[in-house]
């Protein structure tokens, strides 16, 4: 949600037609930060939904297994799912905070750009 409101100040910011090369300057910094913010967030959830799958096709294999008899295996296939669980558990939660570091950056730069766009509306 607060990358969905930083990203609005950003447009709102470019939307303002920047008069002068300050405030252009600080809402297409603010355009870029918006737009690295989501591809380092898209990156790190993509990390995430491929450790669940692994996770998922493990546990899988174990109740396969399972089925077939092959405990021992099963048992390997369930520690495995187990640490590739853990995984996934722990690349979420720094998909987490990469989007939370991500708009805080964002609406930062989004309100430098306000700013700046405002000192040059008063200006005028």
């Amino acid at each position: 949600m607060q990358l969905k409101q930083a990203f609005m100040a950003a447009a709102i910011a470019l939307a303002l037609g920047a008069c002068n090369d300050n405030s252009q300057q600080a809402a297409q910094e603010a355009a870029a930060k918006a737009k690295a913010a989501a591809e380092a967030t898209k990156a790190a959830a993509q990390a995430t939904a491929q450790q669940a799958q692994q996770a998922a096709s493990q546990a899988q294999q174990a109740v396969e297994q399972a089925k077939a008899g092959d405990t021992a295996g099963a048992m390997q296939s369930a520690q495995q799912a187990t640490s590739s669980s853990q995984a996934a558990t722990a690349s979420a939660q720094t998909t987490a905070e990469t989007a939370k570091q991500g708009a805080a950056d964002v609406k930062d730069a989004a309100q430098q750009a306000m700013d700046a766009a405002k000192k040059d509306a008063d200006k005028h």
